[in-house]
């Protein structure tokens, strides 16, 4: 080859060995990608520990507006769903009180007496309010039992119960004798008791009337029902045994006053030998019979009764003003005459007793 045409290319091997990337300056700048913005040449260097794209930390909401809102939503409903609810419950409470509440003031309530259960008879019903209103009356009587200055009221109210109205108003009642206002036939005999309101108030031997009165309250009994007259009550019996001065310890009334005292009365006393047969032909007479028991035979303590008649078996009819529970009974003749040892029997005036009596 010829040596003049040689061309020298070592300036093209120089122009070929040229890097084709680009500069570093001219690759820096923001660079837009898929999720943010990276720095070239500034980034996270690679296991060679070139330059990489350096990644930027973002948290993930997986729960996009919408999802909040129908959370919000079941939130609101489920509360008002709720309330709802409780409203309702609430009615019907309400209308269950009212419906008992109607129904008991009808068919559920006993309208004699609330107190008793419905469907019980207007007769038991008015017995059970008795005794109820007794039962409320004893436990005032027991809460001011300081104001009874005689122990025998209590006593009287807790063996009869009966008595214990009496009992209960006679702190605040009037010391005063009322007339018997109620009609009286001649020949029946009204049972009477010692603790009636219109007299039981009253003293006799320095004591209550409703407690020592048994005497004079038996002589009223006989002589209501001889005269048919209703002006002598016990109280009144009672002042006339106390002005005679005839007055017991024992039983209240001695028998003197009724052999001595009668004739003011329009009544007559006769004293017979206490035994059966005697105690029968005296009723048999037409008379009544007035009877000093003593005490532990009819009742624990001596007081008088009245025998009034006899019945067709024999047995005896007595009225004690100390007991409903002697009253309530028929009696053997021959116990009643062993209570006591003389029988005084009581009349009108002008009539004598008849029938034979043995000593």
């Amino acid at each position: 080859m010829d040596s003049g045409r040689s061309v020298d290319l070592s300036h093209r091997n120089q122009r070929s060995s040229r890097p084709r990337s680009r500069t570093a300056s001219t690759l820096q700048g923001p660079y837009h990608g898929p999720r943010g913005t990276a720095q070239r040449g500034n980034g996270l260097r690679g296991p060679s520990g070139g330059s990489g794209y350096p990644l930027r930390a973002r948290s993930i909401n997986f729960q996009s507006g919408r999802g909040r809102r129908l959370g919000n939503q079941r939130m609101l409903i489920l509360i008002a769903l709720t309330v709802v609810l409780l409203i309702l419950v609430v009615v019907g409470i309400s209308s269950c009180v009212s419906s008992c509440s109607a129904g008991q003031s009808t068919d559920d309530v006993n309208p004699v007496d609330a107190r008793v259960a419905p469907g019980v008879s207007e007769e038991l019903t008015n017995e059970f309010a008795a005794q109820l209103n007794r039962n409320d009356k004893l436990a005032s009587i027991a809460a001011n039992a300081n104001l009874y200055t005689d122990q025998g009221l209590l006593e009287l109210a807790l063996e009869h119960p009966e008595a214990i109205d009496f009992v209960a108003a006679y702190p605040e009642a009037e010391k005063e004798a009322l007339p018997y206002d109620e009609s009286v036939t001649e020949g029946t005999v009204p049972e009477l008791y010692n603790w009636d309101s219109r007299w039981g108030n009253v003293d006799f031997v320095g004591r209550p009337l409703a407690i020592t009165g048994s005497g004079p309250t038996a002589l009223s009994m006989a002589y209501m029902g001889l005269t048919g007259n209703t002006d002598r009550t016990p109280a009144d019996m009672a002042q006339l045994v106390t002005d005679a001065e005839q007055t017991n310890e024992a039983s209240g009334m001695s028998g003197d006053f009724l052999e001595n005292s009668l004739a003011d009365l329009g009544l007559s006393c006769s004293s017979f030998t206490s035994n059966a047969d005697n105690l029968a032909q005296v009723l048999d007479a037409g008379t009544y019979v007035l009877i000093e028991t003593s005490a532990g035979s009819l009742t624990d303590a001596a007081h008088w009764v009245i025998a009034v008649t006899e019945n067709e078996d024999g047995s005896i009819v007595v009225y004690d003003p100390t007991s409903p529970e002697v009253s309530a009974r028929s009696w053997d003749p021959a116990t009643l005459a062993s209570s006591n040892t003389t029988l005084y029997a009581i009349s009108s005036a002008g009539s004598e007793s008849s029938g034979e009596t043995s000593e």
